[in-house]
């Protein structure tokens, strides 16, 4: 990586079209044109709800890791003008478990009004279920799960806990941004049509993804909070990987971990083969 390049456009080079795949996945494109059948929405809500709650102990465990500096903020500012970086990380960290907070609030109203079961079993996994006698996380979940903990483990850098946490939260943006497009391309071809109303109560989810969750996961508000992200990791590994960290393998770990990211990323998509968009 040059040393001029940020951190999070030289990731972006890297494995593009594995990102692209995950991205624009079939999936996405049902849901953005509102034939996206209940049932497998639930499926994947389900296990993104199982997501949601392991990313509040995986951002625990970050915060665990920030070293605030010893000196008053008001004194350093008056030197510096702004805030530590160590600051700078706990403020989004902290941010990130309010809004994942109000995300899994937002996740049960939202199925309560649709009808949607949050304790939906996925396809092939019937037979766990049955075994074990209680819902769970799919293998693909649970491969988020083991990576969450493992990036954010005792013996890993804080760095790479933060390039995931990045990593998770550009492809969800991007995917559901993508989910949107068709959204706009069909109100482009037709002026009169609302984004709510007649259209949203003809989708096959009954327009929970068209009235609700698309436009929370598309939103202008999620994208500042993920540009923050990559601005705090930028600026911290601009710190780090120009010292000790380059020389035990900083750079390729966070590399690791974005490819790890958007390979589970392809994989998270539920299977919609058969349904015609």
């Amino acid at each position: 990586m040059p040393p001029s390049q940020k951190l999070t456009t030289h990731l972006l080079t890297l494995h593009s079209s594995t990102l692209k795949s995950a991205t624009t996945h079939p999936f996405l494109a049902h849901a953005g044109t509102g034939k996206l059948p209940k049932t497998i929405l639930a499926q994947w809500l389900s296990q993104d709800r199982l997501y949601a709650q392991t990313y509040v102990r995986f951002i625990g465990l970050l915060l665990s890791k920030v070293q605030l500096p010893t000196i008053p903020t008001a004194e350093r500012k008056k030197e510096s003008g702004e805030c530590s970086i160590q600051e700078k990380i706990m403020r989004v960290l902290v941010d990130a478990l309010v809004n994942i907070q109000v995300e899994l609030g937002f996740y049960e109203r939202t199925a309560e009004e649709y009808g949607l079961d949050l304790n939906t079993v996925t396809p092939g996994q019937e037979g766990q279920e049955e075994e074990e006698g209680a819902f769970g996380p799919n293998e693909v979940t649970r491969g988020y799960i083991d990576m969450f903990l493992s990036s954010a483990g005792e013996k890993r850098a804080l760095l790479e806990g933060l390039t995931v946490l990045w990593a998770t939260e550009e492809c969800y943006l991007r995917a559901w941004r993508y989910a949107q497009s068709f959204q706009s391309q069909s109100q482009s071809q037709s002026p009169s049509s609302s984004s709510s109303g007649q259209d949203a109560d003809a989708d096959m989810d009954g327009g929970a993804l068209r009235n609700k969750f698309i436009p929370n996961w598309a939103s202008k508000e999620f994208e500042e909070f993920v540009v923050k992200i990559g601005c705090v990791l930028d600026e911290y590994a601009a710190l780090e990987l120009g010292g000790d960290l380059s020389e035990k393998g900083g750079l390729e770990k966070c590399e690791g971990w974005w490819g790890e990211v958007v390979g589970l990323e392809v994989g998270f998509w539920p299977d919609v083969e058969g349904v015609e968009v």
